[in-house]
């Protein structure tokens, strides 16, 4: 018997999970609980249990703090070989140099800090747009409050359009029905009962338990709260995902690789110069500063800043084109993708239903066209018409037999406008999915129609029932009153006695029936949902105590097919995965008809080739995981009704095997796969917190249109950082060679400390940003992925690094040798010889960056405006070194003869001249 009394139990259950509230009764789940159904919880009663049980919501895994993010900018190597120089700065009392490096330090920590830490708060903004607000009984009134403050106890009040708070037992239900696919991956809305189950079942098949997650598609309903926070279902995946660990960030792999050589030619190169200089009985001293020189020379400094803003613009850039990244490397990762998982539901497909199939008596089909807005088309010259025509009855079924209503179209008229200003008017579709599909279907095929049946008053109501699987109404017409039924085809196949064939009604035997089912099977084999439809016309209205049997002797009018629509933009940007080399691969927990019919719509696979129309089950897919089929895995293209676990061994599998992989998801089910891939990509507008939380980046319009720009972006902002790479270490290198070659043959220091702190954060940060934030290449999606163990600098790379340094170097050390031995000048004037030869040169070598199929003067370089700006601040900046006596004095900076500025203009242009006439000649990326 029900529980009744309204004294409110403050005795609070007990900490154990209950997790049998589907086999129990409501009467011993409340009692355990220590609540009722009328009164709810006191608030104080509440507040001890938000204290016992905690806050409801999920655990944050590895959330990095403040003080995590500025410890990652530091725990660098980079910053500890420079901390070192400034070290020594100081020991030898050179404080203006020592001043200097702590400078570039700081700077380089602060812009490494503040972009990281931005991309931390873009996500927790992202997460406070998601809170939610519940409604409850609390002593006995309703209320609304804060979703994180629900406790075991709490009586939930539901209504369609609801996101569920948190688990429990459904006690009331009025045509209730749940999207589980965040949980469970299945599409379609279950429809939730109240009666104790009387044996276990899986998640999906528990009708009358409500997931935190979920969401109310249609009807009303009232459940009691008996899991909050990590102690619901959501919660145990969470844990599952917080065991997974991701794999290191291709980027990261390859910068660490690169500066850590650096590091250690640096300091091979020191310790040689040193003991050689030791050896011949040169002072210490300058064997430091020319240590310290080389230091600054070898590492480049911007390296970090740029890197960083590179990849923040590409952040913003991605963030306007829906795409929100939270760690930036990401970006670069998502450019080196091979292969793509996706899911079908919303990312492939608009996650709307939309008639597909009209199977008529006569075995007509009227296979239907989805337009620009994913409906059904508006005409169809193949249907008949006429008031008796299949049709017509059709289209009056799909209206009257309908609890859904239709918010605000975009072909409103004049009045519907007016009655939205007046409130009378709803903004938004509610109802069951496939029932909207329904009514927009006949709305989009003959408006008046759709008005005409909406007009009708409805007299008798039969609401859906998950054990009799139909749902009816009988409406008032001219000549009495219409029955319309639609439901499974079992279901009306049994209550029809009749059939329409062409506008004339005919009996309908056992035998027909049979053929019928079949085509219903076969219809279902394609992917589609399927619904009868029936009728009947009487001249009285049945009584009230008739309102379950008025649904017999039914006239069969036929099927209706239904698909969620592929999205329109999906079959071009496979398209354009297949020509970047990207194997595109759909992983869904849908019927298998389903994926396929969506896969061949969207032509993920080509039917000519062999092994690309294969479409793997879960129990198919687990059988080749554990015999490690290598072939069967990389040529399937679609698998379907895929667990979470196997979700995560398929990308195991992929990446043992090389791949960088790329997973989409918006479910629960999907958080272990979307943390442990390559680039996890989350949605942003159905995604759950979980999956957003654990994932690289998030598609606020959860489009897979997004993913590919989001790919090609990744592919240029690779290119320009290889780009600005090549461009700083080859004029680093050259500054190495030009110290090495006259130190080691006149024992002096070519270029001071300070000069070449001064002329790198120059060259470095602004010239390399420009190259940085480039356009790119607009064929580089007609290329292959590049190979992920690839070093970010390739043999190539380093052939052009060798080359441009050895030019730069002949060239300012030619001039450096001219006025000292050909003039006799001085060490100061052949000093700022060699550097404004070097600043110029090492500026003008930013045009040297072009592709060498490019043209000499329009190529990606000259048309990036970023380019001009910074080489016009750069000179600017040198000239005002120059003219500022402070600055000059703290620079050595001396005035120089017109004959040192000729000198200066020939070697600085020289290098210049000489790569772009080699590029000319090789026809090579040289």
């Amino acid at each position: 018997m029900e529980r009744s009394d309204n004294s409110m139990n403050t005795s609070a259950p007990d900490s154990d999970i209950i997790k049998n509230a589907y086999l129990i009764s409501f009467e011993e789940l409340s009692e355990r609980l220590a609540t009722n159904r009328e009164q709810g919880l006191s608030e104080e009663e509440a507040k001890d249990r938000l204290d016992k049980f905690g806050r409801n919501k999920l655990k944050e895994h590895n959330k990095r703090g403040v003080w995590q993010i500025l410890l990652s900018q530091i725990l660098n190597p980079v910053i500890y070989l420079l901390a070192g120089a400034s070290v020594l700065a100081f020991v030898f009392d050179n404080i203006a140099e020592g001043i200097a490096i702590v400078i570039v330090l700081l700077i380089n920590t602060l812009i490494g800090f503040w972009m990281e830490y931005k991309a931390e708060k873009s996500m927790d903004a992202l997460k406070q747009m998601d809170k939610v607000r519940s409604r409850l009984l609390r002593n006995g009134e309703e209320k609304d409050v804060d979703a994180e403050e629900i406790v075991p106890g709490d009586i939930l009040i539901l209504d369609s359009g609801d996101l569920i708070p948190a688990d429990a037992r459904v006690f009331h239900s009025t045509e209730l029905a749940v999207d589980e696919s965040p949980l469970t991956g299945e599409s379609i809305p279950v429809n939730k009962t109240t009666d104790a189950l009387d044996e276990e079942k899986s998640l999906g098949d528990r009708t009358n338990i409500l997931y935190k997650g979920t969401a109310i598609t249609n009807g009303f309903g009232k459940a009691i709260v008996y899991g909050t926070g990590m102690d619901t279902e959501l919660g145990s995946i969470s844990d599952l995902v917080g065991g997974e660990e991701k794999d290191q960030i291709p980027l990261n792999r390859k910068l660490n690789r690169l500066v850590n050589n650096l590091i250690w030619v640096t300091l091979g190169l020191a310790v040689a110069f040193t003991l050689f200089g030791l050896l011949a009985g040169r002072d210490i001293y300058q064997l430091i500063q020319t240590s310290i020189a080389w230091t600054i020379a070898a590492i480049p400094e911007g390296l970090p800043i740029v890197a960083s803003i590179a990849l923040a613009r590409g952040m913003i850039k991605l963030a306007r084109k829906n795409v929100v990244v939270k760690k930036l490397e990401a970006v670069e990762t998502l450019g080196e993708t091979t292969v793509i998982f996706t899911d079908k539901t919303g990312t492939l497909t608009r996650n709307k239903l939309s008639v597909k199939s009209l199977l008529f008596p006569n075995d007509q089909r009227i296979e239907v066209e989805i337009n620009k807005k994913d409906s059904a088309t508006s005409e169809d010259d193949d249907a008949d018409y006429s008031d008796g025509s299949n049709f017509r009855h059709f289209m009056k079924i799909f209206v009257l037999a309908n609890d859904a209503t239709l918010g605000e179209s975009e072909n409103e008229g004049e009045e519907d406008k007016g009655k939205k200003e007046k409130g009378e008017v709803q903004d938004k579709d509610d109802g069951d999915p496939l029932e909207i599909a329904l009514l927009q279907y006949v709305k989009n095929v003959n408006s008046d129609w759709y008005q005409e049946f909406q007009q009708l008053e409805r007299k008798r109501h039969d609401p859906f029932d998950s054990d009799d699987m139909v749902m009816g109404a009988v409406y008032a017409i001219d000549q009495g009153f219409y029955v319309a039924g639609k439901g499974a085809a079992q279901a009306i196949l049994k209550r029809s006695s009749k059939i329409l064939i062409d506008g004339e009604v005919k009996d309908f035997d056992d035998e027909e029936k049979e053929t019928w089912m079949k085509k219903n099977d076969d219809m279902a084999g394609e992917g589609l949902r399927v619904l009868a439809c029936g009728y009947k016309e009487r001249e009285e209205l049945p009584a009230d105590n008739e309102e379950e049997e008025f649904l017999q002797d039914l006239i069969f009018v036929g099927l209706v097919g239904f698909i969620d629509p592929p999205r329109k933009e999906v079959s071009d940007a496979i398209a354009i995965c297949k020509k970047a080399g990207i194997k595109v691969v759909m992983v869904t927990g849908d019927h298998p008809g389903t994926a396929r019919n969506v896969g061949e719509e969207i032509e993920l696979f080509d039917g000519s080739e062999a092994h690309q129309n294969t479409t793997l089950s879960g129990d198919e897919l687990q059988q080749a995981l554990d015999s490690d089929d290598d072939e069967k895995l990389i040529h399937t293209s679609i698998f379907s009704r895929v667990s979470p676990s196997q979700k995560l061994s398929l990308i195991e599998h992929f990446q043992r095997k090389g791949e960088i992989a790329a997973m989409t998801g918006d479910g629960v089910n999907d958080s272990p796969a979307l943390k442990k891939a390559n680039i996890g990509i989350a949605m942003g507008k159905r995604g759950t917190q979980i999956a957003q939380e654990v994932s690289d980046m998030v598609l606020k319009d959860d489009a897979f249109g997004s993913i590919v720009g989001a790919i090609e972006h990744g592919r240029i902002i690779f290119g320009n950082i290889r780009k600005f790479i090549i461009y700083q270490l080859s004029y680093h290198l050259s500054e190495i060679l030009i110290i090495a070659l006259i130190a080691f043959t006149l024992f002096t220091l070519p270029l001071l400390p300070l000069q070449l702190l001064f002329l790198n954060l120059l060259s470095d940060v602004f010239p390399a940003l420009a190259l940085g934030i480039g356009v790119g290449d607009k064929e580089i999606m007609l290329k292959p992925p590049k190979n992920p163990d690839e070093p970010i600098l390739n043999k190539k790379s380093w052939i052009q690094i060798g080359l441009y340094a050895v030019i730069l170097m002949i060239s300012i050390a030619g001039g450096y040798y001219y006025a000292h031995f050909v003039w006799g000048e001085s060490d100061e004037v052949t000093n700022n010889i060699a550097f404004f030869s070097l600043a110029i040169a090492q500026l003008l070598h930013v045009f040297n960056m072009r592709d060498a199929t490019e043209k000499v003067f329009m190529n990606q370089v000259t048309r990036n405006k970023y380019v001009w700006m910074a080489l016009a601040l750069c000179f600017v900046t040198l000239f005002a070194a120059y003219s500022i006596p402070d600055i000059a004095e703290v620079l050595s900076f001396e005035k120089l003869e017109l004959r040192a500025w000729g000198l200066i203009a020939v070697t600085s242009l020289l290098p210049v001249v000489v790569i772009q006439f080699i590029k000319l000649l090789s026809k090579k990326n040289i």
